[in-house]
């Protein structure tokens, strides 16, 4: 059985680091977004898709980056014009969204929505 004080270093460990998590989250997003919108402006929502793939990696992914109005932005089906906004895209799924996939687990498994990040708001 594990020694009083190692358990309640443990405890304090997993506290810290489920608060840290818990302020990650919505930086990472902020940071998602606000690359995207150096070659998207005005982009407010991510439609992202969730899975594992052949070598049983969680990988997160946009889809779709819609602005306030619901305009599709850029759609991961149509090849986008301006190639820097698919190298961005490609560098967000990878640098952000899996970053993101790693910190909430199966969270974003499947289809999900992430909106704009603002004070008052959380990803959905």
């Amino acid at each position: 059985m594990a020694q009083p004080e190692l358990i309640e270093n443990f405890d304090r460990a997993r506290v810290t680091y489920e608060q840290t998590v818990g302020e990650l989250i919505p930086l990472v997003v902020r940071m998602a977004f606000e690359s995207v919108a150096d070659v998207l402006p005005g982009a407010n929502e991510f439609e992202v898709h969730g899975e594992i793939n052949e070598d049983w990696l969680p990988l997160l992914r946009i889809q779709r980056v819609l602005d306030a109005s619901g305009e599709v932005l850029f759609d991961v089906e149509a090849r986008h014009a301006d190639d820097a906004v698919v190298e961005t895209i490609s560098e967000v799924n990878v640098e952000y969204l899996g970053l993101l996939i790693d910190l909430t687990g199966d969270g974003f498994m499947g289809a999900h929505t992430i909106d704009l990040p603002t004070a008052t708001s959380s990803v959905t």
